[in-house]
């Protein structure tokens, strides 16, 4: 986009230049030169912003729920958009699909139109997977991935259409900066749990998982691609350890083994989650993880919990509603990382380099 943003700038340009070669009186070349200016300005311009590109991204929004912050996000001018799961409320106790097509069909005239126009990432979590905090057990979950698909789009090429699970990558080629999107499916083939009061403990202490055997065997192959920057997706949270809530440390061993996988890469990794219904940056070495949640059905007005802290956590959590921001500079090689609330305002930043 931004190369041929470029090209056609170059282009007008040389063509001022030739029609003033061929066209050359005082008057003319007073005129042509103050357009050739104009021109070189622009298109300066466009090298600066074209050197950034912005990735938004937020979690847990109900269909049933006003959805002001679209307006704000649509005021950062962005190049993409990643849904990070509960991107519809359909799920029921039975399992059954019903309430999750009336939720697909109610979402669809929410999300504003100019969004269609940007990129769109998106993971499922388990609202929108059509079961609470459900697993490999679900019996719809065929249909679900259907439905899903359906609502987001995705064509018939897309390799979701023909493989179990949701997970997948996108090489974004950003002015010859790669960026290696990776989406994992964190519910279709993850091991059944009990509940949360019963610490999500493994109903079957035999091969837990929480990504499947093949996605596993996909993940290996696909974050070892040529990138200058890894954004890898999980619905579920990653580094965090303390609150009693879903997450990657139900299955230590797995978080353990996700951990192992990402410290080996010499890319630099940016992780983004949501579910919590609040917001938090979290670290753990070179690893850096955004949890952005929830676009309008803050956590605040759900429950009212104790103050929470990780040992892995970096400053205050964000109990308001709010949505994520990625600035890739690729000149600099460095992301600035925001969670801003719904005017707009940066409440958590973080500059990371790559």
């Amino acid at each position: 986009q931004f190369a041929i943003i470029k090209q056609l700038m170059i282009r007008m340009i040389l063509l001022f230049i030739s029609s003033l070669l061929n066209c050359y009186t005082p008057l003319m070349h007073k005129l042509y030169t103050h357009r050739l200016f104009f021109l070189i300005l622009i298109f300066s311009s466009n090298q600066l912003i074209s050197d950034e590109y912005k990735v938004a991204f937020g979690s847990c929004l109900d269909q049933k729920l006003p959805q002001p912050i679209w307006k704000s996000i649509e005021n950062e001018n962005i190049d993409s958009f990643i849904f990070l799961g509960d991107n519809v409320y359909g799920d029921s106790p039975n399992g059954k699909l019903n309430k999750m097509k009336l939720a697909y069909k109610k979402q669809k005239k929410m999300i504003p139109n100019w969004l269609n126009e940007k990129d769109i990432f998106y993971i499922w979590d388990d609202h929108d997977y059509g079961i609470n905090d459900g697993g490999s057990e679900y019996k719809l979950k065929e249909e679900a991935q259907r439905l899903y698909l359906d609502f987001w789009g995705s064509g018939q090429s897309d390799k979701r259409r023909s493989q179990e699970g949701t997970y997948f990558n996108n090489i974004l080629n950003i002015d010859g900066l790669k960026v290696n999107i990776i989406g994992l499916d964190t519910r279709y083939f993850r091991s059944t749990t009990k509940s949360r009061k019963d610490n999500y403990e493994p109903v079957n202490k035999n091969n837990i998982t929480m990504l499947g055997e093949d996605q596993w065997l996909w993940l290996n192959d696909v974050i070892s691609q040529e990138a200058d920057l890894i954004i890898l997706l999980s619905s579920v949270q990653v580094l965090p350890t303390s609150h009693s809530w879903e997450k990657w440390n139900i299955f230590p061993t797995e978080r353990t083994k996700l951990l192992n996988l990402l410290e080996k890469e010499e890319t630099k990794t940016i992780i983004l989650s949501g579910d919590r219904h609040k917001a938090g940056f979290y670290e753990y070495g070179e690893l850096f993880e955004i949890s952005s949640s929830s676009l309008n059905k803050a956590i605040k007005k759900i429950f009212k919990e104790p103050k929470e802290y990780d040992p892995l956590q970096i400053g205050e959590m964000v109990l308001n509603v709010n949505y994520g921001l990625l600035k890739i500079d690729t000149k600099q090689k460095l992301v600035v990382s925001e969670i801003k609330n719904i005017d707009g305002e940066t409440v958590l930043k973080k500059v990371v380099k790559f």
